[in-house]
């Protein structure tokens, strides 16, 4: 993947506002920074997860500022920085030509002439158009299959009856279609009806879906499952706040058949590890609340929580 260079960044003296009507190019440049990604650790800084960069949303946030930048000191770097967005999200004919663009229009900019590489071989613009030829090359031997952005189904709005209250979620139009097949299947045939919930962390997440809690044997909870496994599928779904997601466990090459996971913080380090099928629509604060409660030697609530029955679309 490309990276965004910050050099490009680097501190110009731009001047003061063009116009009362305009944002000054002070402003744009410091909202063209904002628009990074993310940045670099500082010294002493731990690593940390993070989720994958939505790169569409980042083109059209630099693609605004780009807008409002024309004929300012601040434009060939918007030019640059679109260029990557434009890179990093597939579209590398396009992000070929911005970069062609910037150097025709800037042929003197430090970013075209000084601003080198990480090898110091090339300049900015031009590492930035011999990637993109190189991946077009590659695309034109290869074939290169772009992950769909995830999108909920709002028809497939499905209520579990919890003791704590009602929760929605819904599931996704294109992303872990045979997990969602799998949950409602097992839904449709009472399969987690009067199931305890066995594992809450605060503030963290809530497990479920384990048919050895239907007996009073913690000893047990946890262990069981519907007797088969599902294949893993990876999406551009991140775990963030609300997200189910299928319980994958130490060791396990393939999600559960029936335990998940409703998670009440982002969880970036599960990305690519567990497999995302559904998000909360309505009832999100009833399973913090719940994963607060007080806990046994079994991480499960003191006071007991069941699925009383999942309602799901008619069709």
């Amino acid at each position: 993947m490309k990276t965004l260079n910050t050099i490009a960044l680097v501190a110009l003296a731009l001047g003061s506002a063009v116009g009362q009507d305009k944002v000054s190019p002070g402003k744009l440049m410091i909202e063209l920074e904002a628009a990074l990604p993310r940045s670099a650790p500082t010294p002493g800084q731990p690593i940390a997860f993070a989720h994958a960069i939505d790169w569409e949303a980042k083109t059209e946030k630099v693609g605004e500022i780009l807008s409002r930048a024309s004929g300012t000191k601040v434009e060939p770097h918007a030019l640059y920085i679109l260029g990557s967005c434009l890179y990093n999200s597939g579209e590398i004919e396009q992000a070929k030509a911005t970069y062609e663009d910037l150097k025709t229009r800037f042929p003197k900019h430090p970013l075209c002439v000084t601003a080198k590489d990480q090898k110091g071989e090339k300049t900015l613009v031009d590492r930035g158009i011999e990637d993109c030829a190189d991946e077009l090359l590659f695309r034109s031997k290869y074939k290169v299959r772009m992950l769909p952005k995830p999108e909920l189904d709002p028809d497939s709005t499905t209520t579990m009856h919890l003791t704590v209250g009602d929760v929605k979620i819904q599931f996704y139009k294109n992303a872990a279609l045979e997990h969602r097949k799998n949950f409602l299947k097992l839904a449709k045939e009472n399969y987690y009806d009067r199931l305890r919930v066995h594992r809450i962390i605060p503030g963290h997440l809530v497990q479920v879906g384990c048919p050895n809690t239907r007996v009073v044997d913690p000893t047990k909870w946890g262990r069981g499952g519907p007797g088969h496994v599902l294949k893993n599928e990876f999406s551009r779904v991140t775990h963030k706040r609300g997200t189910l997601t299928m319980w994958r466990g130490p060791g396990r090459p393939q999600s559960h058949g029936s335990q998940f996971q409703i998670l009440l913080k982002d969880q970036p380090h599960l990305d690519f590890v567990q497999t995302p099928f559904a998000e909360i629509v309505e009832g999100v604060e009833l399973v913090d609340n719940l994963s607060r409660q007080t806990r046994n030697q079994y991480e499960a609530p003191v006071n007991e929580c069941f699925i009383n029955g999942i309602a799901t679309p008619k069709k």
